[in-house]
């Protein structure tokens, strides 16, 4: 079940509410910088093609979205590049920010000057005997930033819990308990701490229900418990061991007894597409790793589908990594089985999610993939 857009409104609409809506404790300690105060490093050196703006007071990284893509949910685009900013929810006036090319666009082209009379174009160079012509760019070479996945693919998915950690609080009740045991956009529902706990009005929560327990389909292996999201939401108001919150999203029913787990916006990342890996490409020398969980559990998947694979940030997967799908040919000597690419979105040490961005046929659990 997808993520209700009146929900993703309400959601960032108080993410980033002004005039007194404190969602996060804002960063400090605040230093001078120039002419403006800020708790950040901000760069002072950029490369000369990129587009620089600086922060005025009242901008959102939302509005900005809208006011540079048209698009106020491609905010996390913003984001990204500005690895400086520690929190998206505060950015601070006169700091300056880095605006990627929209998605899905090039670049506008320098103009290039029409020949004249006393500029003559060169003749090309004739290819010197014996030696061969340069090849052309390869498909998809210098193509622009392209979204890796949806806001849906990120927070309506899942994540590999390999440490045991520990998510105390829960839902504990709701208003309309009597009558309902599920949960979605909108409700009112109790959770399990306040303020002896240190929950405070404005705190966000995504909800996670916990999943099946991840072994290695290769070696056996205990992986870790796969952490499904549920939904999200905000806290009200707060008693000593108690808090009032309403559900902003959901991704699935929500019932007593989910977990919570302290909102951090997540990036959507960018990539940049480049020919699919075919049968005839040799395999690399670069990581290699094992699909360990799909999506509802299916069996078959492929195209857009969300994985998870036991690669992560140590093994050089981190989000925005195009990865080559394949299966070992069972018939020995003979060369893998292609069957497709998936994008990395969210990443762990050793686990990350990713989503099917090509397939040539159907797909499954254990299916190998190499970075690219």
């Amino acid at each position: 079940m997808g993520r209700a857009t009146v929900a993703i409104l309400i959601a960032l609409g108080f993410t980033w509410a002004a005039a007194g809506e404190v969602v996060n404790p804002p960063p400090h300690p605040l230093h001078k910088v120039g002419d403006h105060w800020t708790p950040y490093e901000p760069p002072t050196q950029f490369p000369p093609d990129v587009q620089v703006y600086t922060i005025q007071p009242g901008d959102t990284l939302w509005d900005l979205a809208q006011k540079f893509y048209s698009n106020p949910y491609l905010w996390p685009q913003l984001w990204e590049p500005n690895t400086y900013i520690k929190d998206a929810h505060w950015i601070y006036p006169g700091d300056p920010l880095i605006v990627a090319p929209k998605p899905g666009e090039a670049a506008p082209a320098e103009p290039v000057p029409a020949p004249t009379e006393e500029a003559a174009p060169a003749a090309e160079p004739a290819v010197p005997p014996g030696e061969a012509a340069a090849a052309p760019p390869a498909e998809g070479e210098g193509s622009p930033l392209v979204s890796a996945g949806t806001e849906d693919d990120i927070y309506c998915f899942a994540y590999l819990d390999d440490t045991g950690e520990e998510l105390p609080l829960t839902i504990s009740g709701a208003e309309e308990s009597a009558t309902r045991y599920t949960y979605a956009t909108g409700d009112i529902v109790y959770v399990s701490g306040g303020d002896a706990e240190g929950v405070t009005a404005g705190q966000e929560y995504f909800v996670v229900k916990p999943g099946r327990e991840l072994r290695h389909p290769s070696t056996g292996a205990r992986l870790g418990q796969v952490m499904l999201y549920q939904g999200h939401l905000r806290i009200l108001c707060t008693t000593d061991h108690a808090a009032t919150a309403e559900l902003l999203s959901a991704c699935d029913a929500m019932v007593i007894g989910d977990r919570l787990k302290p909102f951090d916006p997540i990036p959507i990342p960018m990539t940049v597409l480049t020919p699919p890996t075919t049968r005839c490409d040799l395999p690399n020398d670069k990581p290699k790793g094992y699909i360990v969980y799909a999506k509802d559990g299916l069996e078959a998947f492929g195209d857009d589908h969300m994985l998870l694979v036991d690669l992560g940030e140590a093994d050089q997967a981190s989000p925005g990594t195009l990865c080559t799908i394949y299966r070992d040919n069972p018939a020995p000597n003979l060369p893998r089985l292609v069957l497709g690419e998936l994008a990395v979105l969210v990443a762990g040490d050793h686990w990350a999610t990713g989503k099917v961005i090509h397939s040539t046929g159907p797909m499954a659990v254990g299916d190998r993939i190499e970075i690219k």
